[in-house]
């Protein structure tokens, strides 16, 4: 699946903005698919 190269980009800066790794413990990529998914709302 393609993804928007912006999204993707936004996606990312709310990953590290609010330190999803270090605070849950889920990957960037991990993180793109839950959202893509429905399953993440942010």
């Amino acid at each position: 699946m393609k993804i928007n190269d912006e999204l993707l980009e936004r996606l990312g800066t709310y990953f590290v903005y609010h330190a999803v790794y270090e605070n849950y413990g889920i990957t960037f990529e991990n993180f793109v698919e839950r959202w893509l998914r429905g399953i993440l709302v942010i």
